[in-house]
């Protein structure tokens, strides 16, 4: 079975979702990871990105109660915040930012204004940099908030400075496990959606998957495919995640399975395959550790991410990477890894200064 899937993937076949289950379930990672190696070569050559970005968590209030999630607080939790627009952007410690990763909880008490207030405001103070913000979750919430159609806040959160979306809240597209880990949030097609419109509306985003906690190889590879046939429809997808499920401070951790970085590995490579019409994989370094991050760059991943500055959700969650890192520190790991770094913009394009890009010999 495996030796079809290769065929397929050397002729440069999209591969199907049984592809995806051999793929999944052979005992064989290291031909998984070369053939993902290969993919990504073939299409980005050495060249590996990072972004000089700042994330800002602007509310810990959260209602869905993510059973995964250790960041939500309640109003009444005496650590409970809603960051004001300019201590939000007083968050963001360095000038140069290409990118500002906003993102929060689902908080009832916020409305249309505090989202326009907070875009505005980070875009008078970083008028180069590209504002990332608000998951498709909180995107969804808001408009039912405000009774509204997504299309319309999409609209006027693009005219505040909205330049693209996250790809957070995804987590696994079957609404069986849903129920079990996040039952508060938007359904899968309700996720979907948003980033449709949003893709209509030349708002590009991201995407990502959340594994390792109790679902199956089965709802994963349809994960997926339902990513796949979205960037059919759109092609507004810039960079998938395949985000770990961590362990530490959560409900969900006595059900889900132990951390494994063979699954980690597996996920990115998986990914790069099935993946076809998707240009970037990233290795968020922030959820694997910088190790299990440099693995996954010849395995398929093409990106590392960005410098970050604070960020508090992998944080609780457990993770034991440093919050932040410089460019340079980037660039070395990258070429650690036998790679080639350039320093790109929010839409994987090199940056406009004309940093330091090496040319591999």
């Amino acid at each position: 079975m495996l030796d079809q899937v290769i065929e397929k993937i050397r002729a440069g076949e999209r591969l199907s979702g049984q592809d995806g289950l051999v793929l999944e379930k052979t005992p064989d990672l290291h031909t998984v990871c070369i053939l993902a190696n290969h993919v990504r070569t073939n299409m980005h050559g050495k060249r590996t990105g990072y972004i000089v970005n700042a994330h800002v968590d602007y509310t810990n209030i959260c209602v869905s109660r993510c059973e995964f999630c250790a960041y939500h607080r309640t109003s009444d939790d005496p650590d409970a915040y809603v960051l004001s627009s300019e201590e939000a952007v007083n968050r963001v410690e360095v000038n140069n930012v290409d990118e500002i990763h906003i993102i929060g909880g689902v908080n009832p008490d916020l409305d249309m204004d505090y989202f326009l207030s907070l875009l505005a405001a980070f875009r008078n103070a970083f008028p180069k940099s590209v504002i990332k913000a608000f998951t498709a979750v909180e995107i969804h919430a808001l408009a039912k908030r405000e009774k509204l159609e997504v299309e319309t806040i999409l609209r006027q959160l693009k005219l505040s400075g909205l330049g693209m979306i996250p790809g957070g809240g995804a987590e696994i597209f079957d609404e069986d496990i849903r129920t079990k880990i996040c039952p508060g949030k938007a359904t899968a097609d309700e996720w979907l959606e948003v980033h449709r419109i949003a893709h209509k509306l030349g708002i590009p985003s991201n995407t990502t998957m959340l594994h390792g906690h109790i679902e199956s190889s089965e709802h994963r590879i349809n994960h997926l495919i339902r990513l796949r046939k979205l960037q059919d429809e759109t092609n507004g997808v810039v960079a998938h995640i395949p985000l770990p499920y961590l362990h530490g401070n959560n409900k969900l951790s006595r059900a889900a399975s132990p951390p494994d970085g063979t699954l980690d590995i597996r996920q990115i490579a998986i990914a790069r395959l099935m993946l076809d019409n998707i240009p970037h994989i990233k290795a968020y370094w922030r959820a694997l550790g910088i190790r299990l991050a440099q693995l996954a760059l010849v395995s398929g991943a093409d990106d590392m991410d960005g410098t970050i500055g604070q960020e508090d959700v992998m944080h609780e969650a457990g993770s034991a990477a440093p919050r932040r890192m410089t460019a340079g520190r980037m660039e070395h790991i990258i070429e650690e890894s036998g790679l080639v770094p350039f320093r790109r913009n929010a839409f994987h394009r090199a940056h406009s200064s004309g940093s330091k890009e090496r040319t591999s010999t």
